[in-house]
């Protein structure tokens, strides 16, 4: 556009644009936002699975307004895989952040804090491993995208772990992909069912001891004897 100086002749102007401050602050609550709704999000389609979740319901328990889902995730199905992603990356960003500076660490205490910090996670996060059952019985297509989006890399990794424990003597002998899910049964069902343990153990099984306790219980299923020390 362009406007005339006070001789009278033509001076060209930049189109009015937000102030860098409140551009940041309308980005930040955009992030804050979608945050939001993701959390909403996992703990809707944990409980109900993908056919009952609702999308007004997760609108609701993220206190914003039910169009701004479909601003931004799209639709149902968009929404439902970024909360897989979403459940998947917090993961993944726990891992790396714990195993920062454990270069060169040896093999049995990178195993038991493999482990560790797998439960741990399950503890703060129970709502994955209810997620995951609902994926299963969800439908073939979802669950394939799954696996090939977020699975099937960190099974490859946890496997060659395994493998190589249990050629060290660290771990029970036995087929590892069976061990691996033997392994999260045990490590997850008192979180995933976590209202029927406490009611049949009168124990709250989100207190930091009974954590402390059940890592240390579900590592001496798994590891050796000799590995098993804290």
């Amino acid at each position: 556009m362009t406007s005339v100086s006070a001789d009278g002749a033509k001076a060209e102007t930049s189109p009015q644009r937000a102030p860098p401050r409140r551009k940041r602050r309308e980005q930040q609550r955009a992030i804050e936002t979608k945050q939001a709704i993701l959390a909403a999000a996992l703990r809707e389609f944990a409980d109900k699975g993908f056919d009952g979740a609702s999308t007004r319901e997760i609108a609701d328990k993220a206190d914003v307004n039910h169009r701004l889902i479909g601003h931004h995730f799209g639709n149902k199905e968009l929404l439902w895989e970024a909360t897989a992603k979403y459940v998947f990356g917090e993961y993944v960003a726990q891992q790396r952040k714990r195993y920062q500076g454990l270069d060169g660490v040896d093999q049995p205490i990178l195993l038991r804090l493999m482990l560790r910090e797998f439960i741990l996670f399950s503890a703060k996060v129970p709502q994955l491993h209810r997620f995951m059952v609902q994926a299963n019985e969800g439908g073939q297509k979802r669950l394939e995208w799954l696996i090939k989006n977020h699975l099937a890399p960190g099974i490859a990794m946890d496997l060659m772990i395994l493998r190589k424990a249990q050629e060290e003597g660290m771990l029970r002998s036995g087929d590892p992909m069976h061990l691996r899910y033997l392994f999260i049964g045990a490590a997850t069902s008192v979180f995933t069912l976590s209202e029927e343990y406490q009611f049949m153990s009168k124990q709250n099984p989100f207190d930091e001891d009974f954590i402390e306790n059940h890592i240390e219980m579900v590592l001496s299923l798994f590891l050796t004897p000799k590995d098993n020390a804290p």
